[in-house]
């Protein structure tokens, strides 16, 4: 009986952890054409603009739409506001891209991410085609900014973003941190339990 109790008790726990929260971010991949959700605070002297991703990188996709921000002297943000709980924790998932084929003209650009006042990511002189970044962070209130600056004072393409997320990981008062398995830890041993079960069951039999 311990044993069929304990294996019921990872196996329900091994499904709430596998569940992935729901995605708080409204039209994070921008693939709905009314982006009246977010907000654009364009002071750097370019431009921004939701579209398709013209760099032709060997990752880009021609029907995929994105966002992409080319503000020239200072960053430039998107944002939009979201419901949180104060204290809580959160994954925050998003695609950056800063591609360009030419050498002759070096990186100057910056990409930064604010999540509420804290500043969460903030780099310079990136290159490269689509990569995920991914954040644990903390809501400090109940309705937080999430900002992403960029600007880029290189003539060659510009910064783009897709598919952000934000997801809720864990509640004020759960500490979380090592001391709790990993889903696949958990499953590994919903397997030992249930191999020990089917022996036992064997040793009886016989």
């Amino acid at each position: 009986m311990k044993i069929r109790a304990a294996l019921t008790a990872i196996l329900l726990l091994t499904a709430s952890l596998a569940q992935a929260g729901p995605n708080l971010v409204t039209n994070g991949d921008f693939e709905n054409l009314d982006y009246s959700m977010w907000t654009l605070v364009s002071p750097g002297g370019g431009g921004q603009a939701f579209g398709t991703d013209p760099t032709g990188s060997p990752l880009s996709n021609a029907s995929n739409r994105v966002f992409g921000d080319f503000n020239t002297t200072e960053l430039g943000f998107l944002q939009q506001t979201i419901a949180t709980i104060a204290g809580a924790t959160y994954q925050l998932k998003f695609d950056l891209q800063r591609w360009t084929a030419d050498p002759q003209f070096p990186p100057d650009n910056q990409a930064q991410v604010k999540f509420g006042a804290t500043t969460v990511f903030n780099e310079s002189d990136i290159t490269g085609d689509w990569g995920t970044h991914t954040l644990i962070v903390t809501a400090l209130s109940n309705r937080t900014i999430l900002e992403f600056g960029n600007f880029n004072n290189d003539p060659i393409f510009w910064n783009q973003l897709d598919n952000i997320s934000l997801e809720f990981l864990r509640g004020p008062n759960d500490p979380g941190g090592p001391g709790v398995p990993e889903p696949a830890t958990l499953a590994l041993l919903a397997g030992g339990l249930m191999a020990m079960r089917l022996s036992r069951r064997r040793a009886i039999r016989s």
